[in-house]
């Protein structure tokens, strides 16, 4: 296979190194320990324990990125299937990783197409998103805005797309503003897309306590529903990503 093949997953490990060094560094240190047999010996089975543990989530983790990121339907924007043909106007919308536009360009070569940061300072601190932001390329024409007010005009986009982005807004009511703010520029037919990975036993079994920083079934659909979007479709790209259509409702 070619370096392109494990392209995604080498950015997950790019993004997080720091995890994976402690991670190392975590096992030489309790492997000397066990090794040396110090400590009481129920303590050395408890610790021995937890490597087990957080060495299956470590691994498990990058397979299952692998396989969403490089393998999988996801990777070749399955998640744009069934959005009919008549894209007039798109606009992709993330927070310092375009996911999602370079396959909204190849889906809807005619559509006139926007790319949105909504990236805010005050409230995205994670170190692995910073390092996203300084490692991943800038796409051309990018657009920075509040996602409190998008720089869309009322009922103008045909397609909204938030690819594996809206869970970086980690607060209830400012999730809540970007989707009104998304229904606001959504035109009557329009639909806006989100892709991401769910709360779940799925994501539990891949990402042990790492799926805390997804947000689960219930938490989107109460988003959806206090914004005003209607879900018309949701669907999985593999069991580890869900795909929510939505429309402006009634």
């Amino acid at each position: 296979m070619s370096a392109e093949t494990y392209a995604g997953v080498r950015k997950i490990a790019r993004y997080n190194w720091p995890w994976y060094a402690a991670a190392l560094a975590a096992n030489v240190v309790l492997l000397a320990a066990l090794a040396a047999g110090r400590g009481p010996r129920a303590a050395r089975a408890a610790a021995a324990a937890g490597l087990a543990a957080a060495d299956f989530w470590l691994c498990a983790s990058l397979a299952v990125s692998h396989y969403v990121y490089d393998l999988s339907s996801v990777a070749r924007a399955a998640w744009l299937d069934g959005i009919p043909d008549g894209v007039r106007r798109a606009a992709v919308f993330h927070v310092g990783e375009d996911e999602a536009s370079a396959a909204v360009a190849a889906r809807f070569p005619g559509a006139e197409r926007s790319v949105v940061d909504v990236f805010d300072p005050a409230r995205h601190r994670a170190p692995s998103l910073a390092r996203a932001r300084a490692l991943a390329p800038t796409t051309a024409g990018t657009i920075a805005a509040s996602p409190e007010k998008l720089p869309a005009p009322d009922a103008s986009l045909d397609l909204a797309c938030a690819v594996f982005a809206a869970h970086e807004l980690r607060d209830e009511p400012g999730r809540a503003a970007f989707f009104r703010e998304l229904r606001r520029a959504l035109s009557p037919r329009g639909r806006v897309l989100v892709v991401e990975h769910l709360r779940d036993a799925w994501n539990a079994a891949a990402y042990g306590p790492g799926v805390f920083h997804f947000q689960s079934r219930g938490t989107w659909l109460k988003t959806f529903a206090a914004a005003g979007l209607k879900v018309e479709r949701e669907s999985r790209c593999t069991p580890f990503v869900a795909v929510f259509e939505l429309s402006r409702g009634a």
